[in-house]
């Protein structure tokens, strides 16, 4: 099992995600649309119990879990309940 990717232990069952931008391409142009149903993000810190592991990519509703400032960075911490699935 990998080790977490930032100084940031989750205690019970939420996992810390680095959120991706979803991006679309029009005319070219990739454009970053916010507006989204759903988010991916990758997982870069996780406890043991539960299985979801580091560099897991999930999706998850915008609105769920809070932003947590780690190391100057913002990530996202979700509960588990608050993750669709994993993207494979």
């Amino acid at each position: 099992m990998k080790k977490n990717k930032v100084k940031f232990n989750p205690i019970g069952e939420k996992v810390l995600v680095d959120v991706h931008p979803f991006e679309t391409k029009v005319n070219g142009i990739y454009r970053v649309d916010h507006l989204q149903e759903n988010h991916k993000g990758s997982v870069v810190a996780t406890n043991n119990s539960i299985p979801v592991y580091i560099d897991d990519v999930v999706i998850f509703n915008p609105n769920a879990g809070v932003t947590v400032n780690v190391e100057k960075k913002d990530y996202r911490l979700l509960r588990i309940d608050e993750i669709y699935g994993i993207e494979s």
